[in-house]
């Protein structure tokens, strides 16, 4: 069963930001679902477990985004 997370992400400011965000989590196996919007500052996935929400926030934020809760 995944758990689906939404997270607010600052710094975002065109496509190219949203798309390196998906790119990025695309390529780990335990995400899914992923769409990343740029003009709402959103993100939302999927992950297998709820303890990888922070696994996911790391990688964004060391991309050069904020992730805001």
């Amino acid at each position: 069963m995944t758990t689906h997370i939404s997270l607010k992400i600052e710094g975002m400011t065109c496509d190219s930001c949203s798309n390196s965000i998906t790119k990025l989590l695309s390529k780990k196996d335990f995400i899914s679902n992923i769409d990343v919007q740029w003009e709402a500052g959103t993100g939302e996935m999927d992950v297998e477990t709820d303890d990888q929400k922070d696994q996911v926030v790391t990688l964004i934020e060391r991309l050069g985004y904020k992730v805001v809760n």
